[in-house]
């Protein structure tokens, strides 16, 4: 059976062999193909991406590659004729080439498999800002596109065009793969001639092994995985330490990224106008006597991620809206206590008995986390029942055979 995914990024191993930057992005695909038997399955991996001037192909590892321009739909329809797939995997609804690709092939031999949910993402991209956050500053979002950024505004504006994408997709879709009953019901609502089919993703390897141990973690340390984009939350966290600070001294808080940027403090005012939302985050820190608290630890590989995982007394996730969201996942299976906006899909994924769940507020976030370390006996039994949930939804083998099962009843003769 010949099986065409279209990826909206190229894979690692491609990007190495036409010596361009791999993105951090898209590792669960990697997982996925991973599992997979390399027997009597015929993959081909069609990436669309910014990085690729012409067509291009390759064979890695028994598995094809094919590379196309970004915005190159007569490529698309080339190669999905000239390789002839009995099925086509849509990773993503909110491209343009999306859409092409239901426009091009059959859709009942289409899966569109939902990465992330882009309309509710715009949404709910500035929740917990002040309101002036959403104005019109043309000037600013003139200079911050010039300098490769994007205002709040422009975050919000991006994620909602892409979600008008999005529905169109949905709308045209015959046949879902989805994670969370929160998905399914935006599916429900967006495409409702569609058959859903669940499945969980798999993580990244490194994860599976556990190892968080309390007596190896830092006391009241919280660690958030990404809180560069205002849809993650970053601000709250910042507005609960105090809270936190407050009952325990040494509570700090550590998170996956880059700092913002300062050029001191004559240039420090314009920096903070400039780069709007982490200009923000440090001024907020600094009004709330926080700013030495947080600590920023650059852009993490897989190992660097599970280390801080190891090194937390807490993993928060802050967020305003998610899915299913990995690093909730790869926490999950490292062991480290959870604390989680009860937002989306996340309570289809960690229940109160595995995790501690918050209204996504300031408030709640900072009760939440303090009932974790107020009974770290508590915390510890939650961890447990959360990695053992995880270990069976992430399941390689088992995500990789229900897969394959569908594939098997939708292809030839299915």
């Amino acid at each position: 059976m010949k099986v065409l995914w279209i990826l909206d990024f190229l894979p690692p191993v491609f990007a190495r062999r036409l010596g361009v930057a791999v993105q951090a992005s898209g590792s669960w695909v990697g997982s996925l193909q991973a599992a997979l038997p390399k027997e009597g399955l015929d993959l081909v991996l069609c990436s669309f991406s910014p990085q690729i001037s012409a067509p291009c192909r390759d064979t890695i590892d028994g598995a094809t590659y094919l590379g196309l321009p970004a915005a190159d739909r007569p490529a698309l329809e080339k190669a999905l004729a000239e390789e002839r797939p009995d099925l086509v995997q849509l990773f993503g609804t909110e491209n343009d080439h999306a859409l092409w690709v239901l426009e091009a092939f059959d859709p009942n031999k289409v899966l569109v498999y939902i990465q992330g949910l882009a309309g509710p993402c715009g949404e709910h991209m500035a929740d917990g800002l002040p309101p002036r956050f959403l104005r019109r500053q043309p000037l600013k979002e003139a200079l911050a596109k010039r300098t490769g950024g994007l205002t709040v505004r422009g975050h919000c504006q991006r994620f909602l065009a892409r979600g008008e994408k999005e529905r169109a997709v949905l709308a045209k879709a015959r046949h879902i793969l989805g994670r969370t009953p929160w998905d399914r019901d935006y599916c429900a609502r967006w495409a409702p001639g569609a058959a859903y089919h669940h499945l969980p993703e798999i993580m990244r390897p490194v994860f599976y092994a556990g190892g968080w141990r309390r007596e190896n973690a830092q006391p009241h340390r919280l660690f958030v995985s990404q809180g560069n984009v205002p849809l993650k939350g970053l601000h709250r966290a910042i507005e609960a330490l105090p809270a936190l600070a407050a009952r325990w001294p040494d509570a700090q808080l550590f998170v996956a990224g880059w700092p913002p940027p300062d050029k001191g403090p004559l240039l420090r005012p314009f920096v903070h106008w400039l780069a709007e939302y982490p200009g923000y985050l440090d001024a907020l820190a600094r009004r709330l006597g926080v700013a030495d608290r947080i600590h920023y630890t650059g852009v993490l590989n897989a190992g660097e991620m599970r280390q801080q995982f190891l090194l937390a007394e807490t993993y928060l996730l802050c967020s305003s809206i998610e899915n299913s969201p990995n690093s909730l996942g790869e926490a999950m299976l490292t062991g480290v206590p959870c604390a989680a906006a009860a937002v989306g899909g996340v309570p289809g994924m960690m229940s109160e008995a595995e995790g501690a769940l918050f209204e996504p507020a300031p408030g709640p976030l900072a009760q939440a986390v303090a009932a974790l370390w107020a009974d770290p006996a508590a915390a510890d039994e939650k961890a447990a029942a959360a990695r053992k949930r995880a270990l069976a939804t992430h399941d390689p083998a088992a995500v990789a055979g229900a897969l394959l099962a569908l594939y098997r009843r939708l292809g030839p003769g299915g």
